[in-house]
């Protein structure tokens, strides 16, 4: 099929990535980096998404930045294998999921899009979705998951096929259905947040848009997530969709793994040199590390040009540039250039979070 037939049939061929979120809840990581840069597996975040949307008719990708966003910009210049026409758009200022629409109503022009939040990891196919949504000619599709928590979430009440109310973070919720942050709207969407007014968090709310839809007539269905999916905007979650994505990691070997005894998953990047170790997979190795008598693993992701020595790590992210020596860790995130040390030796491991250029004296 023809771009041009494409077009014609109103499939989705736009994409408003939101990336500009300041990532409070993962601070000190979140000083030095954009949120979606974080690593999970062998790759960035905003990765995992973008291999996601990749398998879809979109092409076009519209990325939503913050104050902090150059390094997303210098990263998607470098390194593009989707082949996206990526075009971003700065807002400078937290003021809400709708008030980005407003922001790229010139860039989405008026064609259907998929607008999906960057701290969300999902591990269904979106193609099958895009395709139901073009199908039904609904105004909008949002993607619901039953939660514990629904307080935490926009929730949504649904009848038969069709959303019939929303409410963003409910002091008393009328369901479990949380909105997932995935979502594809017509141009509808965009008269029905021009007349929004911030809510009590101060910000335009994406779930009062879709309730203007509704109160206008317009057809809102949803899907419901039968799979895995996680929101990463915790340490917590973070490390948990860090495990879940080490279980789907293919092994490769492409550096260097001298008098070491691997069981499990192992997947080494170019340039890095593993010896006297003991791994544990699954564990993701980045480019450039040196690695020595370590045991390490499970579920282990080590960034780029990080140097371990004698160290016992686990479960946990390992940031570039990182220089960690006789230390037993579990649990941790170890920020960009940290350096911790420690001549004592240590049965039970400690969970540290350490930001970036830390020193540590253990």
């Amino acid at each position: 099929m023809t771009l041009k037939n494409v077009r014609k049939v109103g499939w989705v061929l736009k994409a408003l990535l939101l990336c500009g979120g300041e990532g409070t809840r993962l601070r000190p990581f979140t000083y030095t980096q954009p949120k979606v840069l974080l690593p999970l597996g062998h790759q960035p975040i905003l990765f995992h998404i973008l291999d996601t949307l990749a398998d879809t008719p979109i092409r076009e990708v519209a990325v939503i930045i913050g104050n902090n966003g150059q390094p997303i910009m210098d990263l998607l210049a470098k390194r593009n294998p989707w082949g996206f026409n990526f075009s971003f758009i700065l807002q400078p200022e937290p003021l809400g999921l709708a008030h980005t629409v407003i922001i790229a109503r010139e860039t989405l022009g008026d064609d259907p899009f998929l607008m999906y939040l960057g701290d969300n990891i999902l591990d269904e196919p979106l193609r099958p979705l895009i395709n139901r949504f073009t199908a039904e000619k609904a105004d909008a599709l949002v993607l619901l998951r039953r939660v514990k928590n629904p307080r935490s979430f926009g929730v949504a009440v649904i009848d038969d096929t069709r959303v019939i109310r929303v409410e963003e973070k409910p002091d008393q919720p009328q369901s479990n259905l949380a909105l997932v942050g995935i979502y594809l709207f017509t141009p509808a969407i965009h008269q029905a947040v021009r007349t929004l007014k911030p809510s009590r968090r101060g910000e335009l709310e994406i779930t009062d848009g879709i309730a203007q839809l509704i109160t206008a007539g317009k057809t809102v269905h949803y899907h419901l997530l039968s799979g895995w999916w996680k929101d990463t905007g915790t340490v917590t979650d973070l490390l948990e969709t860090n495990h879940y994505l080490l279980r789907k990691l293919p092994p490769t070997n492409e550096g260097q793994v001298k008098k070491s005894e691997v069981s499990g998953v192992l997947a080494v990047q170019k340039g890095s040199i593993l010896k006297n170790c003991r791994v544990k997979g699954p564990v993701a190795i980045g480019t450039g590390c040196r690695i020595t008598g370590a045991e390490i693993g499970p579920y282990l992701s080590v960034g780029d040009g990080v140097k371990i020595t004698n160290c016992r790590l686990s479960r946990g992210l390992i940031l570039p540039g990182a220089q960690i020596s006789g230390v037993n860790l579990a649990d941790s995130i170890v920020g960009e250039r940290v350096q911790i040390s420690s001549r004592q030796k240590n049965d039970e491991p400690a969970s540290l979070l350490v930001g970036a250029d830390a020193i540590l004296k253990l």
